[in-house]
Formats: C-alpha cells, sequence, structure tokens
C-alpha cells in the first residue's frame, strides 16, 4: 500500500490566541546565572565525575590523586582529565604537594547548586 503524499494534511484547530493563554506560574529569575549552573552540570555529566565529587565531598581530609587513581583504577592521564573538569567548573580545588595533586570540594558551589536545587 503506498500513500498519497500529494493530499494536503488536515488543519489542527486553533487554539486561543497567546494573549489569552495563561501566564507562566514563575517568572524569570534575571539574578539567575544560568550559564555557571550549565557548567557545573556539564562537569557532572560523567558518572566517574560524580562518583569522583561523592568521594571528595565524604572525605575529611583533601584526598590525593594517588588514592583516586588507585580507587577507580584509571591511569592517571584520565584521571586528570576528569578532575580538570570539575576544577575548571569550581567544584573542586586542587593544591600541588610535591609532585602530587590533592584534591577537596569548593564547599561554596556545593552550597550553590543545594541552594538553586532546592
Amino acid at each position: 500500500m503506498q500513500a498519497d503524499m500529494t493530499s494536503s494534511l488536515s488543519a489542527l484547530p486553533a487554539g486561543p490566541p497567546a494573549e489569552d493563554c495563561c501566564a507562566p506560574s514563575a517568572g524569570l529569575d534575571r539574578a539567575l546565572d544560568a550559564e555557571r549552573l550549565a557548567t557545573v552540570a556539564r562537569a557532572l555529566a560523567e558518572p566517574v565525575r560524580v562518583h569522583v565529587l561523592d568521594v571528595l565531598r565524604r572525605s575529611e581530609e583533601d584526598v590525593c590523586q594517588c588514592e583516586l587513581i588507585t580507587l577507580f583504577d584509571v591511569r592517571q592521564s584520565l584521571l586528570s582529565h576528569h578532575m580538570r573538569k570539575l576544577v575548571d567548573a569550581g567544584l573542586v580545588s586542587v593544591e600541588r604537594r610535591h609532585k602530587w595533586a590533592y584534591y577537596s570540594v569548593s564547599t561554596d558551589v556545593l552550597k550553590e547548586l543545594t541552594a538553586w536545587l532546592s
């Protein structure tokens, strides 16, 4: 069976004019830094980064990259890639101690994210 593509589509009935439609229940928040929150969301788009952030969030001390490499069984270069994304988004702080990097959560960003989500 072959469809007739030459016939016109039936038109849907017109809805109410735009001015008669409901207004949004919440207006646009001009103070919202949507670009900033989108950057944070992109940084958390990889499950391994969510796991890393969770480890750092629950740790009482800065966590050495050597511990993260062992914990996640990844190459140092791959860990560095993921950590750079978290640092660039402001979610994680890094401190160099000799040849090692130590990571901690940036609590201000977590508070900002939590406040927006709640």
